[in-house]
């Protein structure tokens, strides 16, 4: 008759019989494993390496078990790819490949620790002061573990650019931005991430190639057609801004980045000369957004740019209508009657900006 801690034994050791023949030191490694003893483990994994070096579940075991618990994810990785160049199709354990058990260990020990990073960036979002640089500190450090855990997650590095980025570290930004897409050059995100990167950096071209690569992988994406529309404008195509800027158009749905969109392609046609196409757009714009009036200001001036007093002076006189408090109105109707030698209807509009001013 066995006791409890008798047959406990007898079942483990048949158990670890059935995995096959073992050398002595795996056998033990397995036993300290179970009964969590990692010191001990450890070295039984080391010795059992040095006499069957060709058993991929070892270095395995000794990734996730030993050097990924002490968070040394170099030493982990050194073990993972050690296994897989030995026998990635072999199955151990509970019946999986070993490729199958490193990816997802991998995965695993990555989620966590990238999740935990999210929190931290989206703490930072909301905090302020010292607070706020220390969550982002912290969510650096939480991702760059991650990058490490898994360098060949792509997922990783655009938010670690971004993080760069609200640190101040535009080169690092850059960087990292640059090496999500080139681990993932088919991703979106990755792609648009980037560009809106380079474009706050001020590179301009290094950001137009990947708003062109984002729009190539989803060609209905109104965000990136848009962003690609001002970066040819950034860089000086015009024409092939005003070309983007129509197909924007056409993708739009919402009625107030349409007026935008339409009001940026008036400007656009106002600096090459094409007024009637001009202010066909700056009307479109107001018609759908008629109190949007960061855009009459827009329109007034462009069109006093232009010298183009008539229709400057339709826009300063809607203004006025919307806003008859601001006294920037009146200055600007006043500047336009000036230059159409309306004199006595321009003093008018200036002593009524002066009053309006004081108020």
């Amino acid at each position: 008759m066995f006791s409890n801690s008798k047959l406990y034994l007898f079942i483990a050791i048949f158990y670890l019989g059935i995995l096959g023949c073992a050398s002595e030191e795996l056998t033990s490694a397995r036993l300290y494993i179970q009964q969590k003893n990692w010191e001990k483990a450890e070295e039984f994994l080391v010795k059992a390496l040095e006499v069957e070096p060709e058993n991929a579940e070892i270095p395995y075991l000794l990734g996730k078990l030993i050097y990924a618990k002490r968070k040394e994810w170099g030493k982990m990785n050194e073990m993972f790819d050690l296994a897989l160049k030995l026998d990635k199709e072999k199955v151990i354990l509970e019946g999986g490949t070993v490729k199958q058990y490193v990816e997802q260990s991998r995965s695993q020990f990555w989620s966590n620790t990238f999740n935990i990073g999210v929190n931290e960036f989206n703490k930072f979002r909301k905090l302020s002061g010292d607070e706020r640089k220390a969550a982002l500190d912290k969510a650096i450090s939480l991702f760059k573990e991650a990058m490490h855990i898994s360098p060949g997650e792509s997922q990783t590095y655009p938010i670690l650019a971004t993080c760069y980025y609200e640190s101040g570290n535009g080169d690092l930004a850059k960087d990292y931005a640059a090496k999500a897409v080139m681990l993932s050059p088919s991703d979106f995100d990755a792609n648009f991430t980037a560009g809106q990167i380079f474009t706050t950096l001020n590179d301009k071209e290094g950001a137009l190639m990947y708003f062109v690569k984002s729009v190539e992988i989803d060609p209905t994406s109104s965000s990136a057609i848009r962003h690609l529309a001002q970066s040819y404008y950034d860089i000086g195509k015009k024409d092939k801004s005003i070309e983007t800027y129509q197909i924007a158009i056409k993708n739009e749905t919402d009625k107030t980045v349409k007026s935008d969109l339409h009001f940026n392609l008036g400007v656009l046609f106002m600096q090459v000369g094409s007024f009637m196409d001009a202010e066909d757009n700056f009307m479109m714009a107001y018609d759908l957004n008629p109190d949007d009036v960061e855009a009459l200001v827009g329109m007034a001036q462009t069109f006093e740019t232009a010298e183009k007093w008539s229709r400057s002076e339709k826009f300063y006189r809607e203004l006025i209508s919307l806003e008859p408090n601001n006294p920037e109105h009146y200055k600007g109707m006043a500047r336009i009657l000036i230059k159409q030698g309306k004199k006595d209807e321009a003093e008018y509009y200036f002593n009524k900006s002066k009053r309006v001013g004081s108020k």
